[in-house]
């Protein structure tokens, strides 16, 4: 199954240090101004406060979305990329990694906010957004792990981190990553 996975459509969330901070207003306006200069192709933001346990506000983008989201009750910059990715899953997840730190700093460097946005690069989570290509099973697992783990030592080191895998059935497949230490 390892060889036969071709990983695509899938997120990255980090989490927020100092989710109470979080001003919901502060993000709609700071994604909405990222539409005309950014080279992503963005469509629209939406606030979806009213929704628990999900997205709070969302830029949708034609390749990306970015949000600011409460899925689990933790607030957070879930990256999702939507569109087939080429190359390997080690350099599809690399790349997805990169991509979700990229914004998360962007946003900390944000001059929009009043109340800035602090992330925890080493409090992650990795989800496969497709039940077809990733059911969420220990094959699964078996599979994704060593091309995950590949990248997080390369971010890391060997030892420092630890990946806990959510075995829900009814949950997309989804991994918690905790790196040791606060890596910034």
């Amino acid at each position: 199954m390892a060889n036969a996975m071709d990983l695509q459509h899938f997120n990255w969330k980090v989490y927020l240090d100092n989710p109470a901070e979080a001003e919901p207003d502060e993000w709609f306006k700071v994604l909405n101004d990222w539409i005309p200069d950014a080279p992503e192709i963005f469509i629209d933001v939406a606030d979806y406060k009213h929704v628990q346990d999900g997205p709070v506000v969302i830029l949708v983008g034609h390749y990306v979305n970015y949000s600011l989201d409460a899925t689990g009750r933790r607030l957070g910059l879930l990256y999702d990329y939507k569109h087939p990715l080429e190359g390997s899953n080690e350099d599809k997840i690399k790349s997805g990694l990169l991509g979700v730190l990229r914004v998360a700093k962007r946003l900390e460097d944000e001059a929009g906010f009043k109340h800035k946005p602090k992330f925890k690069a080493g409090d992650l989570r990795f989800i496969v957004n497709s039940r077809a290509i990733a059911p969420n099973g220990p094959e699964t697992l078996e599979a994704v792990k060593p091309e995950l783990a590949k990248v997080l030592t390369k971010a890391f080191g060997a030892d420092g981190f630890t990946i806990e895998h959510n075995a829900d059935p009814r949950q997309r497949f989804m991994v918690q990553v905790s790196a040791k230490g606060n890596p910034s």
